[in-house]
């Protein structure tokens, strides 16, 4: 049976793949006449749900938590539930792909994070494979369209943002917790912050059609188990190899993007999968060795 290091790298790369599929799931809604925001807030909300449902029904064990821990769950929950309506919202203002690009600035923030506020050593290899992960980043990247500095702004915000969220719950003790009641906190507080953010901001609208509301209804139930394997994974691989295998993600909307919509595989794009798979290779084999 394989290690948990190894379980590890399987489930964080599961986990990207999930969140890969978010641009196949959010154009259905949005044609349906849903938004950012009200896609952010129904997966917070159904995922609350799913996770608490999952965890009963495994564990046989309660929901609670004590005041010390709910007060670690609300922290870690700023930077969960801002980095989607960041995200989401920065592709108003820039092309898609750009916005990826800047995003995924987070696992080289959580490596510094790491050593910063963890004192984590990181070797010459995982820097090898952080390298091969932001050439494989660029290069999926499309020039054209207009450059918006305020776009740039919260692109950047909303890798920093999920930065912390992996840092912190991986330093608070969170993760030593059952992963789905974890699951299930953090998406009811952001549910609350979301729906608030949304009411403030007069941004709600609901899908009206039977297939987005179905698409929504499975991106939610998508969303949660995402981010269980991904809480699981870094608790066995710790915060650095989990963000630097998370630019599956990237790679998982491209290929989407090839077989779905018919958009072009071009040479770059070739080129940065090529880059990714071979740091997670990399990044295998140093996990493996470690087992």
């Amino acid at each position: 049976m394989a290690g948990k290091n190894v379980q590890g790298v399987v489930l964080t790369i599961l986990s990207a793949v999930l969140w890969g599929l978010n641009p196949l799931f959010a154009r259905t809604v949005y044609a349906g006449g849903g938004n950012a925001a009200t896609l952010a807030f129904f997966r917070m909300f159904l995922g609350t749900g799913f996770m608490a449902l999952v965890h009963l029904g495994l564990t046989r064990t309660g929901l609670g938590v004590t005041r010390a821990e709910l007060k670690k769950l609300i922290l870690c929950s700023v930077g969960y539930a801002a980095t989607p309506v960041l995200l989401l919202s920065s592709y108003n203002y820039l092309p898609s792909g750009l916005c990826t690009t800047i995003h995924f600035v987070y696992p080289v923030l959580v490596i510094a994070g790491t050593i910063l506020f963890c004192h984590e050593k990181v070797s010459r290899w995982k820097l090898l494979c952080c390298g091969l992960c932001a050439a494989g980043i660029v290069c999926f990247y499309t020039p054209g369209g207009e450059i918006s500095a305020f776009g740039i702004g919260i692109a950047f915000v909303s890798g920093v943002t999920y930065a912390f969220y992996i840092v912190y719950i991986s330093a608070s003790g969170l993760l030593e917790l059952p992963v789905y009641k974890v699951t299930a906190y953090l998406n009811l507080i952001s549910a609350v912050l979301i729906g608030a953010f949304t009411a403030l901001t007069h941004q709600a609208a609901l899908p009206t059609t039977p297939v987005s509301i179905g698409v929504l209804l499975c991106f939610a139930l998508v969303a949660a188990f995402a981010s269980a394997a991904f809480q699981l994974g870094t608790k066995y691989v710790g915060p650095q190899s989990s963000s630097l295998l998370s630019t599956f993600e990237p790679l998982t909307s491209v290929v989407v993007g090839f077989l779905v919509y018919r958009e072009s595989l071009t040479f770059r794009s070739v080129l940065g999968i090529v880059c990714i798979l071979l740091s997670v290779i990399l990044l295998s084999l140093l996990e493996h060795k470690a087992e």
